[in-house]
């Protein structure tokens, strides 16, 4: 972000402007002293620092979320318990026409709840409900663990209970990270399916929202992965449950993220990829989407993969290798799942560094942030001007 805020012509020309003016008053007015010049710099430093960076949060695409898959590596139960708090409090201890502050130590008791959570083998924590982790511990059982700490006051609690699985349960956890493409989607993302097709495609159900997280069995949480639009996978939950064992293993092994896209091919070509592509703005940066066209019976018609990558052989493979296999043939995830491991290679976000030079607010942000950094500036040149402080 703060790249980004620095390579914005806005953020400097209302820094520089009332710096350069506070300084040619500080040159020139005995009014306006050095001590004024630099709170004056701090202040307009602070404002365009906090505006450009709130706007940038609020009224960008700038922050995403992209999901790890893993699997989970144990839930706990970490048991309720008393810390003794030893802290220093202030009081006034003097009179009216000698006021003092003095001090002393006292102690509070902290009470901490107990609470449950899933560790994933990535390092990740996913809170769970009570619930969740009886289930856990009804089908792995549990093993005590004892937890020494020096400033506990309760007795009989303040340890933990971890159920470790002895099968494999996948995870999707979402990060945060900085989405360049999606900020700057007229430089990457090549805008060709006019807006009307767009609100079409959605009016009519084809085109749908990015996937989302849904809470498995033990309370872990899971991408809903598999977007099917013609209703022709007979066993979505399986299908789903498969593919999301392959998400963990190519989650570790290529930091990759597959989902599945159908459409009807009687009435979508491969052009859907496109529509899909922008209305998504080509998904997370470690997103492999395989969009399968298939027919009435649900054999593939046609294939294509939407995905950050420099490798072409493996576009190539996907968009070649599905055609004529039933949607329904654990052939279809296999193979996902083979080509991901032969050839994807995730493209680094650092590729597209160059990207935040281009990175900018609206005109009417810019314009706000303008208009408040004049009054602010005036307000406090203003100020200085007219108090009693003058140099000597």
């Amino acid at each position: 972000m703060l790249e980004i805020i620095l390579a914005n012509f806005g953020f400097w020309f209302n820094f520089l402007v009332p710096v350069v003016i506070a300084l040619f008053l500080a040159l020139t007015h005995r009014e306006y002293i050095w001590k004024e010049f630099g709170i004056q710099v701090v202040a307009t430093l602070a404002y365009v620092a906090v505006i450009y960076s709130l706007l940038f949060s609020v009224t960008t695409d700038i922050w995403d979320t992209n999901y790890f898959n893993g699997k989970v590596a144990s839930s706990t139960y970490y048991e309720e318990w008393d810390e003794e708090v030893t802290y220093t409090e202030t009081y006034s201890c003097g009179t009216s026409k000698n006021p003092r502050t003095c001090t002393r130590i006292k102690t509070r008791i902290d009470h901490h709840p107990a609470y449950y959570q899933i560790k994933t083998n990535l390092g990740e924590t996913i809170p769970i409900s009570r619930g969740d982790y009886l289930k856990a511990k009804r089908e792995f059982g549990t093993k005590f663990v004892n937890i020494s700490r020096s400033n506990q006051v309760s007795f009989g609690d303040g340890d933990k209970y971890v159920s470790r699985p002895n099968k494999t349960i996948p995870t999707a956890v979402g990060h945060t990270y900085e989405n360049l493409v999606a900020v700057a989607k007229d430089n990457v993302i090549h805008t060709k399916v006019p807006k009307e097709e767009i609100q079409q495609l959605l009016k009519v159900g084809v085109l749908r929202e990015y996937p989302r997280l849904y809470e498995g069995k033990y309370g872990e949480t899971k991408l809903n992965r598999i977007i099917d639009t013609t209703g022709r996978i007979k066993n979505p939950n399986e299908q789903l449950d498969i593919l999301n064992h392959i998400a963990t293993k190519v989650g570790i092994t290529k930091q990759a993220n597959p989902i599945l896209y159908v459409v009807d091919s009687e009435k979508y070509d491969r052009s859907f990829k496109d529509a899909l592509s922008q209305f998504w703005k080509m998904g997370k940066k470690n997103d492999i989407t395989l969009v399968v066209g298939v027919d009435k019976k649900g054999i593939i018609q046609w294939s294509d993969v939407i995905c950050f990558t420099n490798n072409t052989d493996f576009i190539i493979d996907m968009q070649n290798t599905f055609k004529d296999v039933p949607i329904n043939n654990s052939a279809v995830l296999m193979n996902m799942q083979y080509h991901i491991n032969k050839s994807y290679i995730r493209k680094p976000m650092k590729e597209f560094e160059y990207l935040k030079e281009n990175i900018t607010l609206e005109w009417y942000w810019q314009l706000l942030i303008f208009i408040g950094n004049v009054i602010l500036s005036g307000f406090i040149t203003w100020k200085f001007l007219t108090n009693w402080e003058r140099k000597r």
